[in-house]
C-alpha cells in the first residue's frame, strides 16, 4: 500500500510548532494498520450514535424507520400517535441518542412507510405484527416502549404477546382506561354508537373535519414558536392523499377493539409489574388526566409526571423535560435493577 509523500509526517495542531511529530513512512504504515486492527476488533469502538434514516422491507412492505444511538446500550422503541409519524420524536431522539439506542418506525401508511395491499387488514393487530416483525429483523430482543396517542394500543399489544422482551413502559397521553376517555364514555353517545355500526354520516364528518384542518397552511396554524411545523406540514400531506383519510378510518373503526381490550392491558400490568414512567400533558381534552392517574390501580409503582401541555405539547413543547426524566427514571428504576445488563441486541 503506498502512502503519497506529504503523509509521512503528522502535525498535531493543538501543539506548537516545535512539538510537530515526524514519522518515516515505515512507521506511519504501522501506525495506519494498528489503528484499523483495533477497529476491526472492537465494534464499539467509533460508533456513531448520529441519528439515521432507513426503509426495511417487513413482510413485503417498505417500512420507515429512524434510529440512533449505540445497539450495546438499552433499547426503547419510540411508537408514534395519530395522524403523525416518527418525525414527532426527532427532538427526543437527539436529547437520548447518547444514553439509548433508539428506534422509531413509521406505521403502514403514515409518515414514509408504503401503504399496505388490500388483502392487509389495516387493524391495530396487523400493525402490531408489523412493528414486531421489524424489530426481530433488526435482532432487537429486549427493548422498553415509548407509547403516545395510537401508540399505546400498538405497544400494549406487544407487551401482552411478548412480556419477556418488555423492560420498562413510557406513556405519554396514551390511553388505556375509560376514566381517561370522555368521548368514549357514555354507551349510547355517537362513538359507542360508530363502532358498533359503523354510522356512515359519523365517518363522513370526521373526514371532512380532517380534511379541512389539513388543508390550513402552516403559517396560519398559529402554532406555539417551540413547535416545529415540519411535522404538521407532513401530516397533512399524507392526509391529503387520495383514499388515505379512508384508509385511517378503519383504523379510528378499529379502536373500539382498543377499549374492549383494556380488561387484558390491566391485565398484563397487573401480573407484571414492568416500570412505568407517565409523562401526561394535563391540559389534554382527548385524553384526560384521569386516565394518567388511573394506571396506579394496577401498577402503584407507576411514576407519574403532569406536565404544561396538551395532547402533543408534551412531545413538542416539553420535549428536553421528558428526556431529562426518561434518564434519570431508567438510572432508578430500570438499569440499577438489572446490574446495567440491558441492551438493545
Amino acid at each position: 500500500m503506498a502512502f503519497p509523500k506529504h503523509s509521512a509526517r503528522i502535525r498535531l495542531h493543538c501543539y506548537p510548532k516545535s512539538s510537530i511529530i515526524v514519522l518515516k513512512s515505515k512507521m506511519f504504515k504501522r501506525f495506519i494498520f494498528g489503528l484499523i486492527f483495533i477497529l476491526c476488533c472492537d465494534r464499539s469502538f467509533g460508533q456513531s450514535d448520529d441519528l439515521t434514516y432507513h426503509w426495511k422491507s417487513v413482510n413485503g412492505l417498505k417500512i420507515f424507520y429512524r434510529t440512533a444511538g449505540n445497539p450495546q446500550r438499552p433499547a426503547i422503541v419510540l411508537l408514534h400517535g395519530f395522524p403523525s409519524s416518527s418525525m414527532m420524536y426527532q427532538g427526543l431522539i437527539e436529547l437520548l441518542k447518547k444514553d439509548f439506542y433508539l428506534v422509531a418506525p413509521d406505521y403502514p401508511a403514515h409518515g414514509y412507510s408504503e401503504v399496505p395491499p388490500a388483502d392487509y387488514a389495516f387493524t391495530f393487530d396487523h400493525i402490531s405484527n408489523t412493528v414486531h416483525a421489524l424489530l426481530d429483523q433488526l435482532g432487537i430482543q429486549h427493548y422498553s416502549l415509548f407509547m403516545q396517542d395510537y401508540g399505546s394500543p400498538v405497544g400494549f399489544r406487544l407487551a401482552v404477546k411478548y412480556p419477556e422482551r418488555i423492560d420498562a413502559l413510557i406513556i405519554q397521553n396514551g390511553n388505556a382506561y375509560m376514566e381517561g376517555f370522555p368521548e368514549a364514555q357514555n354507551p349510547n353517545g355517537e362513538l359507542q354508537q360508530y363502532w358498533r355500526d359503523k354510522n356512515k354520516k359519523y365517518e363522513s364528518n370526521w373526514i371532512d373535519y380532517y380534511r379541512k384542518a389539513s388543508l390550513v397552511p402552516a403559517e396560519q396554524r398559529k402554532l406555539p414558536l417551540g413547535v416545529n411545523p415540519d411535522r404538521r406540514t407532513m401530516d397533512a400531506e399524507i392526509m391529503l392523499k387520495p383514499g388515505r383519510l379512508e384508509l385511517f378510518m378503519q383504523l379510528w373503526f378499529d379502536y373500539g377493539n382498543n377499549v374492549k381490550s383494556y380488561p387484558q392491558w390491566h391485565n398484563y400490568l397487573k401480573k407484571y409489574q414492568p416500570p412505568v414512567l407517565i409523562t401526561w400533558g394535563k391540559d389534554d381534552t382527548f385524553f384526560t388526566v384521569p386516565g394518567a392517574l388511573a394506571y396506579l390501580k394496577d401498577v402503584p409503582k407507576a411514576e407519574i409526571h403532569l406536565l404544561n401541555g396538551g395532547h402533543w405539547a408534551a412531545t413538542e413543547t416539553n420535549t428536553t423535560e421528558i428526556a431529562e426524566l426518561i434518564r434519570s427514571f431508567f438510572k432508578r428504576e430500570v438499569t440499577s435493577r438489572d446490574n446495567g445488563q440491558l441492551a438493545g441486541r
